[in-house]
């Protein structure tokens, strides 16, 4: 169903990563069992912002308990990006520098919570709204959250058909210019043509 879907840098160094830790199911990807297997401890505290603190030895998410399952988990694998992808303290940073950070842990977030090799392996409808309420029963997160992922395969998948119609098209194009290539007429037009040309100078 997703054959022609291309997975980034970012997807393969996830996959390798849940896969070294044997997080192979979305029934793996419990935030007790992620944090336990990449050693990332978890702190539940009422009303507490919902924040990671690392450093090169250690890291730290704290989450509120009082929010609903799914936007834990949501909140979970976005702070998740920080500790694995971002290295320091980030309190000296100027706005622009975090801005960034936190676009690419809404990224992180994205692959970390539906890996597209645990994705992929599911059985799923051919119909993008059932995907969508599959991805956010399956995984455990906000229906939004599931919406945005399936969009972004899609246009994944887009791209790949364009990028490999742009390809085919080329191909034929090189091929129908190169002169070796040409009918007896095509090169007889041409050299009339080159010729006039010639004569018009």
């Amino acid at each position: 169903m997703f054959k022609s879907y291309q997975r980034t840098d970012l997807e393969l160094m996830l996959e390798n990563l849940y896969k070294k830790h044997n997080i192979l199911s979305p029934s793996d990807l419990t935030i007790e069992n992620v944090s336990k297997k990449l050693s990332i401890h978890v702190e539940y505290m009422e009303g507490t912002r919902e924040v990671a603190i690392w450093d090169e030895e250690d890291a730290v998410i704290f989450l509120n308990p009082n929010k609903p399952k799914t936007i834990m988990r949501k909140i979970f694998f976005h702070e998740l990006c920080h500790p694995i992808r971002h290295h320091g303290d980030q309190t000296g940073f100027v706005d622009s520098f975090l801005t960034l950070q936190e676009q690419q842990a809404n990224q992180f977030m994205l692959y970390a919570a539906m890996p597209f090799f645990m994705i992929d392996q599911l059985d799923l409808s051919r119909y993008k709204d059932q995907i969508i309420y599959s991805l956010a029963f399956i995984f455990q997160v906000p229906l939004q959250l599931a919406k945005v992922r399936v969009e972004q395969i899609n246009r994944r998948i887009q791209q790949a058909y364009i990028d490999s119609e742009f390809q085919k098209q080329q191909t034929l194009y090189k091929k129908s210019y190169d002169p070796a290539n040409w009918s007896t007429e095509t090169k007889t037009i041409m050299n009339q043509l080159y010729n006039q040309l010639k004569g018009a100078q």
